[in-house]
Formats: C-alpha cells, structure tokens, sequence
C-alpha cells in the first residue's frame, strides 16, 4: 500500500479504534453462568462477572436448548434488559457425599466408593461457606467438577 498522506493513515487508526471499541462493548453484553430461576417471562443468572443478572425473556429471544435450574447458559443481552440469546451450555449431575477434606475452594467428598474432588466456584449457588468437614453434602456438579449448588444435609457425619 502506498501511503502518502497522513490522512490516509490518521483514518486507519480510526477505524481501528473504532472497530476494537465496538468488540469490546460487545463483550460486556455476554454472560455465562447458573440458572437460579427459569420462567414467567424472565431469567435469573448468577454469573461469572460476579454478579446476579435478572433479564426479561420475551418472544425475540432465541433460546437454543432446553433451559431449566442450575443449567450452565450463555447469555447474550438485547435491548432495555431483554436477553436477546440464551443458549444451553451443560447440565449438572446430583450427587450426595460427606465431605473429608476441604482445601481453599475445593471439597473432597467421599460420594458412593470413591473420593471426588469438587470445585466451589463464583456462580455455586447455597451456602458453600457453610460446609465443614464430616457435613453430608447433596450437590450438583458439571463435567469439569465445578459445582452448580452445594447444600449441607446433615453437619458432623464422620
């Protein structure tokens, strides 16, 4: 390319700054998280922006998959607090255990014959601060050990 005019250049620049600021503005209007609640026209996510997103859900938005509680989802938002796509991502699996180690954010729960360790993470919903060792826990857990909810059951079990 021939640039001979600062002009030419100066525009460049512009558009280049003008093409980052439309991306990154983009990207503030997405969200993954857990689904706290499903239904009535709206849509209650605890995301991983650390916050809780509460969203209206109306006939322009596009749901991809069956959303329901404790689904993981991406969000993309529209306009005036309307999500504009809501997209299933995964579903957690229950499980029930007593928990023998805890370490920083992750629990060590004897469930069924094995130790499994599971991740309490920014979008975990219930009282994960109230877990302590020997408490029987029912969770439900993604693929990737990261937990969508943790309730204690019972406290002291050893």
């Amino acid at each position: 390319m021939n640039w001979k005019c600062p002009t030419s250049l100066s525009a460049v620049m512009i558009s280049c700054i003008v093409v980052t600021g439309s991306v990154l503005r983009a990207a503030e209007g997405h969200y993954y998280g857990v689904v706290e609640s499903f239904g009535g026209g709206e849509v209650v996510v605890k995301t991983t922006k650390h916050s809780t997103g509460h969203w209206k859900v109306d006939s322009s938005t596009r749901i991809d998959g069956s959303i329901a509680r404790y689904d993981w989802i991406f969000v993309e938002m529209g306009r005036g607090g309307t999500a504009a796509v809501l997209k299933f991502e995964e579903r957690p699996t229950t499980h029930v255990g007593v928990v023998k180690i805890i370490d920083g954010v992750v629990l060590s729960v004897h469930s069924g014959a094995s130790i499994e360790r599971w991740n309490v993470v920014e979008t975990t919903l219930g009282d994960a601060a109230g877990v302590a060792v020997g408490d029987e826990v029912s969770v439900k857990v993604y693929g990737n050990h990261n937990l969508a909810e943790v309730r204690v059951l019972k406290h002291g079990i050893k």
